[in-house]
């Protein structure tokens, strides 16, 4: 998985997943801030222990549900 931050292009735009710091990691989860550009879209809940091509497909799952 990513560090704290990755950027991955999803129907043409790119989209930041942010970890965030506060947040304790609970039973190996882990939370991310996402964004499109400056905008702000939602939090995504992620294994902590997961590969980073598992965390950019977990990534794109969550981006399709969201915005579909």
């Amino acid at each position: 998985m990513p560090r704290n931050l990755c950027t991955l292009t999803w129907r043409g735009a790119p989209y930041s997943f942010a970890r965030m710091r506060d947040v304790a990691a609970q039973g190996g989860t882990a939370e991310w801030a996402v964004a499109r550009g400056v905008e702000f879209i939602g939090t995504m809940p992620c294994a902590a222990d997961i590969t980073t091509g598992e965390f950019e497909v977990r990534c794109t799952r969550w981006l399709s549900e969201l915005l579909g």
